[in-house]
C-alpha cells in the first residue's frame, strides 16, 4: 500500500500567490524526503491532539513501515532529550514565524516542513551524539594475590595495579574513566586538554588532569577507601558533596559511605611501596598488618588473642621476604612463635606486658 502523504485540512480561505509559493515549497521539500519518514513526522508532530486520531491509526494499520518509522521517530525524541542543551544547540532547526489568524492553511504549509525537518536533523544530531559518546578504548585489568601489573594506556598514561585489583579502564573522547573494584593502583596520568581523568571506587570520584597518585580500594578488608598524591594535584569527591584538593605529599581516607577524613601529610616514600615490593605500617595494630601481608600470600601466622592483635608496630618490609617479618616479630614486640602443626601463632611471651610501646624495624630489601 502506498504512503500516506499528509494533506492540509480543508478552510474557506481563498487561494492567493502565497498560497501558491507555499504548495510549492512543501511539494519541493517533501520531493527530497522518504514519504514514509516525512508521514511520521507529520504525525509525530500532531501527538497528543485529540482531532486525526482515527484516521492516525488507520495509517499505522495500513503498512508495517509505518509503525516501524514512527517507532523509530519516538526512539530519536528520546535520544534527543537526553542530549545536553549546550550540545542540541548545534543541531537547532529555527522556528516558523507565527502564522496570521487568518491564514489558516499557509500556517499548515509552512510548520508541516520545519516540524519534519526538525526531527529528521535531531535525528542525525542524535546519532552524531551518540556516536560521539561512544568509547574509544574499554579494557579490565585484573591481578592475582601477591601478582602486580604495569599497564600503558593508548593515551599515555601509567598504570601500576597492586596485588588483588581489579579495574576498568574506559576512553571516551571528551574524558578518561577508570573503576576501581578492589585492591590499589598507581597512576601516571598524562594531561590531555579538555580530557579530564576520574577514578572511581566505591563512593570516591577522583578527578585529575595530569599527575601521579594512588587510589586503594580495601572496603571489604578494613572498610576503608584511600587516596594520595604523589604529583601534582587531585580532587577528591566524597558523599553529601564532601570534596577536598590534595597535592604532593598528601593523603585522605574515606569510609564505605563516603564520609572525608582529615587530610594528612604523608612521609617521604609512603605512597604505594608496594611498586617496589615493599610494605609500609606506621604505628598500625598487629592483626591489620598481618592482614595486609595476607594480600600478598599466605604467612603461615596466626593471632587468636585478640591482646596480640592490638599490639602495635611500625616499619617497612619486603614482600618476598615474610618469613624475615616473622623471625623479627619477638624482637620487635612482647610475644612468640609458637608451632602447632601446618601453622605458627604468634602470643604474647611469658612474663610480658601485654601493651609495649610500638616498634619499628627497617628491613633491607
Amino acid at each position: 500500500m502506498a504512503p500516506m502523504t499528509a494533506r492540509p485540512p480543508r478552510h474557506d480561505v481563498g487561494s492567493s500567490a502565497q498560497d501558491e509559493a507555499d504548495s510549492r515549497e512543501h511539494a519541493a521539500f517533501a520531493a527530497t524526503q522518504d514519504p514514509v519518514a516525512l508521514a511520521a513526522a507529520h504525525w509525530f508532530s500532531r501527538r497528543g491532539q485529540p482531532d486525526g486520531q482515527a484516521e492516525f491509526a488507520a495509517w499505522l494499520a495500513a503498512d508495517a513501515r509505518h509503525a516501524q518509522a514512527y517507532a523509530q521517530l519516538k526512539d530519536t525524541h528520546r535520544a534527543v532529550r537526553r542530549i545536553p542543551a549546550h550540545v542540541a544547540a548545534r543541531w537547532t532547526v529555527p522556528q516558523a514565524s507565527p502564522a496570521p489568524v487568518f491564514a489558516p492553511r499557509r500556517h499548515w504549509l509552512r510548520s508541516l516542513p520545519y516540524a519534519a525537518a526538525a526531527m529528521l536533523l535531531l535525528g542525525v544530531g542524535a546519532g552524531g551524539y551518540q556516536w560521539w559518546q561512544q568509547p574509544t578504548f574499554s579494557q579490565s585489568y585484573a591481578t592475582a594475590r601477591g601478582q602486580r601489573l604495569a599497564v600503558a594506556l593508548p593515551d599515555g598514561s601509567k598504570l601500576q595495579l597492586d596485588t588483588a585489583t581489579q579495574l576498568h579502564v574506559t576512553v571516551y573522547r571528551q574524558r578518561r574513566e577508570v573503576r576501581l573494584a578492589q585492591g590499589a593502583a598507581l597512576f601516571q596520568v598524562q594531561a590531555k586538554q579538555g580530557q579530564a581523568f576520574d577514578v572511581l571506587s566505591g563512593p570516591l570520584t577522583v578527578t585529575v588532569v595530569g599527575t601521579q597518585f594512588s587510589v586503594r580500594n580495601t572496603l571489604t578488608q578494613d572498610g576503608q577507601l584511600r587516596v594520595a598524591v604523589q604529583h601534582g594535584h587531585v580532587r577528591v569527591a566524597g558523599a553529601r558533596q564532601d570534596r577536598v584538593d590534595l597535592t604532593a605529599g598528601q593523603g585522605v581516607t574515606a569510609d564505605a559511605g563516603g564520609r572525608l577524613s582529615a587530610v594528612a601529610s604523608l612521609a617521604p616514600g609512603s605512597v604505594a611501596p608496594w611498586r617496589d615490593g615493599r610494605i609500609t605500617f606506621d604505628n598500625v595494630p598487629l592483626g591489620a598488618a598481618l592482614a595486609e601481608f595476607e594480600r600478598y600470600g599466605d604467612t603461615g601466622l596466626l593471632v587468636r588473642d585478640p591482646a596480640v592483635a592490638r599490639l602495635r608496630i611500625g616499619g617497612s618490609f619486603s614482600l618476598t621476604q615474610l618469613d624475615r617479618f616473622a623471625a623479627a616479630l619477638p624482637q620487635l614486640l612482647p610475644v612468640q612463635i609458637v608451632h602447632s602443626g601446618s601453622a605458627n601463632e604468634i602470643r604474647m611471651a611469658a612474663n610480658m606486658p601485654t601493651q609495649a610501646p610500638a616498634m619499628h624495624l627497617q628491613q633491607n630489601k
